[in-house]
């Protein structure tokens, strides 16, 4: 959110708009609608299983995630996911199409998910973002309390219910 009108400087305020309070500049009429970040995941799949990442920092120590990470402002969000499960993995993808998205309200931040396949690379993972990666398969995944987010939920889900076109 921003605190100063990006065009002029002017400490935004509170100003009511299409029914919600949102920040506003008195002098040239800027308003600051949202702001909301985007993230982008991977579901990597190899032998029926799908490619999580068991994090090592921050409060989510510990809990498995898919491969991603914020979309950087010079990317689209198809390049953040390839990129951020490079980085993850040491595998690069290729991306196969859009799974999911999620938003959970009052957080700002859009999860978009996409099925890849691993184009080259070995498993490796980075030691400063996790401790290991693995497959899971289906019926094997690890329980609810130690995936790391919501969307990881979400994607599993959208990962199990998905069935590929028919020819």
């Amino acid at each position: 959110m921003f605190a100063f009108c990006p065009r002029d400087g002017t400490p935004l305020v509170p100003t009511r708009i299409d029914g919600r309070e949102r920040p506003a500049c008195p002098v040239c009429g800027f308003a600051d609608f949202m702001h909301v970040q985007i993230g982008a995941n991977t579901i990597v799949e190899r032998d029926g299983g799908v490619l999580l990442v068991r994090l090592n920092y921050g409060p989510r120590d510990g809990r498995w995630a898919l491969p991603g990470g914020l979309v950087e402002s010079d990317e689209t969000p198809e390049d953040a996911a390839r990129r951020e499960t490079t980085e993850e993995t040491g595998f690069d993808v290729a991306l196969d199409g859009l799974l999911a998205m999620w938003m959970r309200p009052g957080f700002p931040i859009l999860v978009v998910i996409y099925r890849a396949r691993i184009v080259s690379g070995e498993l490796r993972v980075a030691p400063d973002e996790a401790s290991e990666a693995a497959f899971f398969a289906k019926d094997k995944l690890p329980p609810l309390e130690e995936l790391a987010w919501p969307s990881t939920v979400h994607g599993l889900e959208a990962w199990r219910a998905y069935e590929p076109p028919r020819p």
